[in-house]
């Protein structure tokens, strides 16, 4: 049985926002899922008439959608985001910022899963002003699917997922992102592929103190073990690699052909990420696959930025 019952879906008539419909539909039971599909309008600011004698700027005020020009919108809406299997929807429009539009809708449905498209901004664009997906990543209270589709890559194939990636380093924030790549690819008949990325040496002071990748190697083998079962179509894999954690993401990413990567989120906010990013945050707009965010449960909450080391959890 798949996890997902209450999916919310960001529609913006993209055909990235397409692609990330028809995944939403792919995490769906038939029968068993409701997705919401949510169109939000941005306010359109219009001069108020007439201007007052004397002043210098004219006011404004927000424009709505209203009567058929709103059920215009919803019947594209319908036309664009329609299903090829019997998923229960339901169709709104709402005026506001985008994200925080999702996030407020968010709080009154309940989704268990936000599925957005992004357009992988980068630069300083990217660094101040994020993207609606990293927004919702940061703020949603459960996964975020994130899909980005540049303009001139082709469609993926239709065929589902079939392999999914999930990074691991080891340490709690890991714990319930496993879990929801576990039971994906329980429910998909997918094959799990976990990957631990090996930093080249950690700095202490001044000094850069090598690591040795067999412990590491070790580790990522026991929590294979502890993951295989027999209720999975396909045993667990586990690859390795050393380097920047989040390129070699990518390259594995497009080596195994990778459906879906799922990755843990710590949920951190403040100067340390304007700066420093997140590796989830890196991969996102750049994967040419969904990502699939899953924040780190409140349990863990408070170990997950501690520094990961070679040790098997138990899950």
């Amino acid at each position: 049985m798949k996890p997902f019952r209450n999916i919310l879906f960001g529609a913006d008539f993209s055909e990235g926002s397409r692609d990330a419909f028809r995944a939403a539909c792919s995490l769906a039971a038939p029968g068993q899922t409701r997705i919401h599909v949510l169109h939000m309008i941005e306010p359109h600011w219009v001069p108020e008439e007439p201007v007052p004698y004397g002043q210098v700027v004219p006011g404004f005020y927000g424009a709505s959608v209203e009567g058929r020009e709103r059920e215009a919108l919803l019947a594209r809406m319908r036309e664009m985001y329609a299903p090829c299997e019997p998923v229960d929807l339901e169709y709104l429009v709402e005026e506001g910022e985008a994200a925080r539009g999702i996030l407020g809708a968010a709080d009154r449905l309940r989704p268990d899963l936000i599925v957005v498209g992004t357009h992988g901004r980068t630069g300083l664009s990217w660094l101040l002003a994020g993207s609606v997906a990293t927004q919702v990543v940061r703020h949603a209270g459960c996964p975020v699917l994130a899909l980005h589709r540049p303009e001139h890559e082709r469609p993926r194939r239709a065929e589902g997922i079939r392999v999914i990636l999930h990074p691991t380093d080891f340490s709690k924030g890991c714990e319930t992102s496993l879990r929801v790549a576990r039971g994906l690819a329980r429910d998909l008949g997918a094959r799990l592929m976990l990957f631990h990325v090996v930093p080249f040496g950690v700095y202490a002071s001044e000094m850069s103190v090598p690591i040795d990748p067999e412990a590491y190697r070790e580790a990522l083998d026991e929590e294979r073990r502890l993951l295989d079962g027999a209720d999975l179509k396909y045993p667990v894999e586990a690859r390795m690699a050393r380097g920047d954690a989040a390129e070699e993401i990518l390259r594995a990413a497009t080596d195994l052909d990778a459906d879906l990567i799922v990755m843990g989120t710590h949920g951190r906010t403040g100067l340390g990420r304007l700066f420093l990013g997140s590796v989830t945050e890196y991969v996102m707009p750049r994967a040419e696959c969904p990502v699939l965010a899953v924040k780190t449960s409140r349990e863990t909450e408070a170990h997950a930025s501690e520094p990961a080391a070679p040790i098997a959890a138990a899950h």
